[in-house]
């Protein structure tokens, strides 16, 4: 009888805590192709963005002529209030979105705030943006350059979608508008060969504006509508130099650089159609109950830095509870296990492993509810790893035993990359070769193309088994990002050195395995 009261009184703790855990509005998940999205905002709402985001998907693919796949592995997308939310959120100024590609669960954080001033960013604008990166990451494998990364982001960030079905994209950028005019100009060439941060003076703060820009003149109907920049792509992956591409495409680039100008001192047009967009229009959108809503809100606080700790706190509260969920406590989990890397690395002795204890218990728990909790099982496994990795008596028993853990949750959704990429990654901490890793690194790189981590080991275990063009070509793409160039280019050169016989050392296994390695991609300000 004492139990069963007690086991009320702690259900009732559990539920007044979830409750106090909510700090904004009943939440909602929608359901579609592409997407699973949350928000605090209203249902309606929500439906409505969803049919948006999903249009913007088709948009993307009718511009590159890509089909949609059967079963994609779905973008997550958490809507907040305000811009402010998001600050607070990542625990950055002057953030209204942001995007964070991962093996775990790509994401991306937006917000709901309608802007009346064209020049300020908004968090559609800013979605758009971001989903071009993930859009281009996961349908093409050739190395764009840094400018038409960014530019071609820019160009179609402004599409919109009427109720009446009429639907815009290729509007100014107007919230480019004060980097071109204050930051001064980029000469073309600099601007078709180097990333922001090579460029002289304070003109790279406006190398966004001039890349969207010069995207912008190129799809103008004078410049063909963006045949020009087929050619220059494919002229440039064909291994032309990126200035003879350029010219071979484009022509003379001394009236390109005219042109630029004056581009920016005239009018621009954009392209408007009524004609339906063909989208996957079937979405479900269910309202989620306290406990759930609070799960959800929990976790966003997790993934940004700017409130984890705040979210650790509330997730022990919640995670003491003798019934709490398995999705709770695998949450508490994961913050227990970013906490002890973070303690670590802040400690000055620099001894030893994490202390993981609170997280492995977390997830012990989450097992004993579910056990084929897909997470909760590869981070056990991770944390057995990371302990056998150190030690100097592990038996190839014990090896096993852990990757059974990661079997086991690939055995729960075998398109799911996390367990593919963790059961090959075992290996390489082990020190041993083996068939599989090759074919697992390859699937799980199918699924989740956007994860640097994922590219960057399967491109070293494709220069492993000698084929260093397919490896060189995968980095070549990072090493062109604007905001990883440099650590891809660091692994480009090391893969060309393994190439060219004047190494053979891999990247420490150790780095490829940080589950909180991942930062915001393209945080746009």
């Amino acid at each position: 009888m004492l139990q069963h009261l007690r086991r009320i009184f702690c259900t009732a703790l559990l539920v007044l805590a979830f409750e106090s855990a909510a700090l904004a509005g009943d939440w909602h998940r929608a359901d579609s192709h592409h997407f699973t999205i949350y928000s605090d905002g209203s249902k309606s709402d929500l439906e409505d963005f969803t049919h948006e985001v999903e249009k913007f998907d088709a948009l993307l693919r009718m511009l590159w002529n890509r089909p949609a796949a059967e079963n994609p592995r779905k973008l997550t997308i958490f809507m907040v209030s305000d811009g402010n939310d998001v600050e607070r959120l990542l625990g950055r100024d002057n953030v209204v979105g942001y995007y964070v590609p991962t093996v775990e669960g790509s994401y991306a954080v937006s917000n709901r705030q309608q802007t009346r001033n064209k020049f300020a960013l908004s968090g559609k604008t800013t979605l758009f943006h971001e989903y071009a990166h993930h859009f281009f990451f996961n349908n093409f494998s050739i190395p764009a350059p840094p400018w038409f990364v960014e530019g071609f982001a820019e160009f179609v960030s402004t599409a919109e979608f009427r109720k009446n079905g009429d639907w815009y994209f290729g509007k100014p950028a107007h919230h480019r508008a004060g980097e071109i005019q204050y930051f001064g100009r980029i000469d073309v060439r600099d601007l078709l060969t180097k990333r922001p941060h090579e460029i002289d003076g304070s003109s790279r703060n406006a190398f966004y504006g001039w890349s969207w820009l010069l995207t912008h003149l190129l799809y103008s109907e004078d410049r063909d509508r963006g045949v020009q920049i087929g050619r220059y792509l494919a002229l440039l992956n064909s291994g032309a130099e990126p200035l003879a591409a350029a010219e071979g495409a484009f022509g003379d680039l001394d009236r390109l650089d005219r042109d630029l100008r004056d581009y920016a001192n005239g009018r621009m047009g954009y392209s408007k159609s009524d004609k339906p967009l063909t989208y996957f229009d079937d979405i479900a959108v269910a309202s989620l109950s306290e406990s759930d809503g609070a799960i959800v809100e929990l976790r966003m606080k997790r993934l940004g830095s700017g409130q984890f700790d705040e979210a650790l706190q509330e997730l022990r509260a919640l995670g003491s509870g003798d019934d709490a969920p398995a999705e709770l406590l695998y949450q508490l989990g994961r913050a227990e296990y970013s906490q002890a890397r973070k303690e670590a690395d802040e400690a000055e002795d620099d001894s030893g492993l994490p202390d993981f204890s609170a997280a492995e218990a977390a997830f012990r728990r989450a097992l004993e509810r579910d056990p084929d909790h897909l997470y909760a099982n590869v981070f056990t496994a991770k944390i057995k790893i990371e302990r056998l990795a150190e030690s100097d008596d592990a038996e190839d028993a014990d090896w096993d035993a852990a990757r059974k853990l990661i079997l086991a949750a690939n055995r729960t959704d075998p398109y799911n990359p996390f367990p593919l990429y963790h059961y090959a990654l075992s290996f390489g901490r082990q020190g041993k070769r083996d068939p599989q890793i090759a074919a697992a690194y390859e699937t799980a790189f199918a699924l989740a193309p956007e994860a640097v981590n994922v590219r960057v080991a399967y491109a070293q275990e494709l220069a492993f088994g000698g084929e260093f063009d397919r490896a060189i070509r995968l980095v070549s793409i990072l090493a062109n990002d604007p905001h990883r160039g440099n650590y891809g280019q660091a692994v480009l050169r090391r893969i060309e050195a393994m190439r060219d016989g004047r190494s053979i050392v891999a990247l420490p296994m150790a780095e490829l395995d940080d589950a909180d390695a991942e930062e915001p991609g393209d945080d746009e300000n």
